[in-house]
C-alpha cells in the first residue's frame, strides 16, 4: 500500500469518524454532548442493510438510516430535556436500546438476529474526498452563519436566544437530531462498504468520535485531521496483523485515542496556566 493508495485508504477509513465526529461537535456546540453516537452508527448500518435486503433502492435505504438517527436524537432529547434525565445515562440507554431493537426487528422481519448481507455495486470512492469540503462547509456554518450562532448561543448564552423568541431547548433538540442523523450516515457508509450489517460493527467508533471532538479542539478542521490520524493508526494495526497479539491490535486505536487525548488536554492546561 503506497502513495496514493495509502492516502485513499486512510481517507476512506476516516469517513465514519469524520461524520460522527462532526455530528458530535454540532450537539456539543449547543451544550448537549451526544453520548448516543455509538448506537446511532449501529442504527444507520442496520437499517441500511435491512432496507436494501427488502428491495429498497440504496439511496432510499440511506434516507431511512438518516431518519432512524434523527428519531434517536429526538428520543435522547425527549428523555434528557423532557424527562430531565441525566444526559450520559440517557445516551447510554440509547446505545443499549439499539442492538436489542435491531435484533428484535431483524428476527421479526428476516427470521434471524445475526449478520445481514447485502449485494450491489456501491461506488463509494466519490465520497472519499467529499469530507474535506463538507468540513469546510460546516466550519463556515458554525462560525459564520446565523444557524451556527444560534447553536453556539444555546450552549453558552441561552438567554440571548430566549430574548429573541427562540427556544434554546428547540435548538438543542435540532442539534441532537442532526448529530444523530450524521452518525447514522456513518453507519450507512460502513454497511455499504463491507456489504453487510454485523452486530457490534460500530466497534467503538462512536466513542472515538467523541474523543475527536476534544482532540480536534472543538473545531471541524481539527476533527478532520484527528480522524485521518486515527485511521492511519487502524491501518497500521491491520498491516502488523500477525506480528502482535490480537488483543493489542484491537485495543491500539483506543490506546492511541487515550494517549492523544491526555497529550492534548495537558497542552491545553499548560497554555491556560501560562
Amino acid at each position: 500500500m503506497k502513495g496514493r493508495t495509502l492516502l485513499e485508504t486512510v481517507a476512506s477509513v476516516a469517513i465514519p469518524f469524520i461524520l460522527a465526529g462532526l455530528g458530535g461537535l454540532l450537539s456539543e456546540q449547543t451544550g448537549v454532548l451526544n453520548i448516543s453516537l455509538e448506537g446511532c452508527i449501529a442504527s444507520g448500518a442496520f437499517f441500511t442493510a435491512l432496507l436494501i435486503t427488502l428491495g429498497v433502492p440504496a439511496p432510499l435505504a440511506v434516507c431511512g438510516a438518516l431518519a432512524s438517527g434523527a428519531l434517536l436524537g429526538l428520543l435522547l432529547s425527549g428523555i434528557h430535556m423532557g424527562l430531565k434525565a441525566n444526559l450520559f445515562i440517557a445516551g447510554m440507554g440509547v446505545n443499549i436500546l439499539v442492538p436489542s431493537l435491531s435484533g428484535l426487528i431483524s428476527n421479526g422481519v428476516l427470521g434471524h438476529k445475526g449478520t445481514i448481507r447485502i449485494t450491489g455495486d456501491y461506488n463509494l470512492s466519490p465520497f472519499t474526498w467529499l469530507m474535506i469540503p463538507l468540513t469546510l462547509l460546516l466550519t463556515f456554518i458554525i462560525h459564520r452563519s446565523n444557524f451556527g450562532i444560534s447553536f453556539r448561543a444555546a450552549g453558552v448564552a441561552p438567554r440571548f436566544l430566549s430574548e429573541r423568541g427562540i427556544s434554546p431547548n428547540r435548538v438543542k433538540t435540532s442539534a441532537l437530531s442532526i448529530s444523530s442523523a450524521m452518525a447514522s450516515l456513518a453507519g450507512a457508509f460502513l454497511a455499504m462498504r463491507i456489504e453487510a450489517y454485523v452486530p457490534g460493527m460500530s466497534s467503538g467508533r462512536g466513542w472515538i468520535a467523541l474523543v475527536l471532538v476534544w482532540l480536534g479542539f472543538r473545531h471541524p478542521l481539527g476533527i478532520l485531521f484527528s480522524a485521518y490520524f486515527f485511521s492511519l493508526i487502524i491501518i497500521i494495526s491491520n498491516i502488523t496483523l500477525g506480528n502482535l497479539p490480537f488483543t493489542i491490535l484491537k485495543s491500539l486505536p483506543y490506546i492511541a485515542a487515550l494517549t492523544a487525548f491526555i497529550i492534548a488536554n495537558a497542552r491545553q492546561h499548560s497554555a491556560t496556566k501560562y
